[in-house]
C-alpha cells in the first residue's frame, strides 16, 4: 500500500507539480495543498485597517496569511477529508512561515510524520521559529544557519533534481538562464551578458521583470523578458535544461547555498557557469563541468565550453536526486538532543555511504 504526504509549498509556476509528479514517481500518494498566494485580499473594507494595524503595530504578520488562506480553507478542508479520519504517513512542507500557523498546526494534526524545509535564511524570515513545534525534522538551505541557531536542532540539506522523466528537449543549445530581475546582482548579470555577447556565445536569458528596468540596462538580444502570464512553468524550465548547451546560475545576494540551477544541470550532465564560489567545495564540482567566475573576469570561458563534460560518479549523482533527497527527509532524526555550537561550518559534503 502506497504511502501518502500532505504536500504544502509555495506557489511557484508549478512548483508543486514537479514535487507532487515526483512524489508520485516514487510510489507516493499525495493530498497537493498548495495554494496561489500572491496577490493579497480582502473580503470586505475593514480587514485593509486590521492587515495595517497588524503591520505597524503588532508585527504581526499571520493575520494577511489568514486572510489569503480564507480563500482556499474550505477546499483544503476536502481534501484533507480525503483522508478518511486517519493521519497521512508524512507531510512535506516548504518554506511553512508563508502560511498561517493554524494552517500549519491543521497538517501537523493530519501527518503522523511532518518534515519542513526552510530554503531561505533564518535571519530574512525569523517567523519560521514559532512553527517549528509543529515539526519532527527542519531543514535549511543555509547551512550557517545549523551553528547560529543550535537549540532548535536545525539540520542542513541541499536543493536536489527532479528525477522523474522529462519529456522533449524545448531548447535553443544557448547558455540557459531562467530567473527574476533583481538589482543587487544586475551589475554581475550585464557583465556575463556583454562578455557572452563579444564572444559571440548563444543566450537564451528568460528573465522576468514587471518592468522595463532589466531590458533598459541588459538589452534584448539573447533575451526573452517575461510576466506573470508568460513566466515558464518548472517543467518548462527542466526541458530548457535538457536542451541547452550549459546553464547560467548568478547566486542570490543573500543566500548560501546552491540553486536549483545547480542541480538541474548535474541532472541533464550541463555544463554550470555560476558566480556561487561555494560550489567548488562541493564532492560533484569538477572544473570541466563547472566554471566559477567573479563577477567580472571570463578568461577561459570560451575553452571551458569546448571541455568534453566529465561524468559524474554515479553514487555521487543518485545523492542529489529527488528520490534520494526524500528518502532522507523522511527518515527519523538522527539526535534527540540540542545540538551543541557548531565552530564555522565546513563546506556540505555528502557523508560517506554505509
Amino acid at each position: 500500500m502506497n504511502k501518502t504526504v500532505i504536500l504544502a509549498v509555495p506557489y511557484m509556476y508549478g512548483l508543486d507539480q514537479c514535487i507532487e509528479k515526483n512524489l508520485r514517481y516514487h510510489g507516493f500518494d499525495v493530498i497537493n495543498l498548495c495554494y496561489d498566494d500572491r496577490d493579497s485580499y480582502y473580503p470586505h473594507p475593514g480587514c485593509r485597517l486590521v492587515a495595517l494595524y497588524h503591520k505597524k503595530i503588532t508585527k504581526n504578520p499571520d493575520y494577511k496569511k489568514k486572510l489569503k488562506f480564507s480563500r482556499f480553507q474550505s477546499e483544503i478542508e476536502r481534501k484533507l477529508a480525503m483522508l478518511g479520519g486517519k493521519k497521512a504517513d508524512f507531510a512535506l512542507c516548504i518554506r511553512a512561515n508563508i502560511h498561517p500557523k493554524a494552517f500549519i498546526k491543521t497538517i501537523r494534526e493530519h501527518s503522523a510524520f511532518c518534515i519542513n524545509y526552510q530554503w531561505d535564511g533564518i535571519g530574512r524570515f525569523p517567523d519560521i521559529i514559532d512553527y517549528l513545534p509543529y515539526f519532527d525534522r527542519c531543514f535549511v538551505f543555509d547551512k550557517n544557519d545549523v551553528a547560529k541557531y543550535p537549540q532548535h536542532r536545525l539540520e542542513a540539506t541541499t536543493n536536489f533534481y527532479f528525477d522523474f522523466p522529462v519529456s522533449g528537449k524545448n531548447g535553443s543549445n544557448g547558455l540557459y538562464f531562467l530567473g527574476g530581475y533583481e538589482a543587487r546582482r544586475a551589475a554581475d548579470t550585464q557583465r556575463f551578458i556583454e562578455a557572452a555577447r563579444r564572444l559571440k556565445l548563444p543566450l537564451d536569458f528568460h528573465i522576468y521583470c514587471k518592468d522595463q528596468r532589466a531590458r533598459k540596462i541588459l538589452g534584448t538580444e539573447g533575451i526573452t523578458y517575461l510576466n506573470r502570464s508568460t513566466v515558464l512553468s518548472f517543467e518548462q524550465n527542466l526541458q530548457k535544461v535538457c536542451g541547452s548547451r550549459a546553464v547560467v546560475d548568478f547566486v542570490q545576494f543573500d543566500h548560501y547555498g546552491l540553486s536549483f540551477r545547480v542541480f538541474d544541470a548535474m541532472c541533464f550532465d550541463k555544463k554550470l557557469i555560476t558566480n556561487n564560489q561555494t560550489v567548488t567545495g562541493y564532492d560533484f564540482y569538477h572544473p570541466n563541468n563547472i566554471f566559477v567566475f567573479n563577477g567580472s573576469n571570463l578568461d577561459g570561458l570560451e575553452d571551458f565550453l569546448n571541455q568534453p563534460y566529465v561524468a559524474l560518479d554515479p553514487e555521487i549523482k543518485h545523492y542529489y536526486s529527488f528520490g534520494s533527497w526524500i528518502k532522507r527527509a523522511f527518515a527519523p532524526p538522527q539526535h534527540t538532543l540540542p545540538v551543541k555550537p557548531l565552530p564555522p561550518p565546513p563546506l556540505f559534503r555528502r557523508p560517506p555511504s554505509r
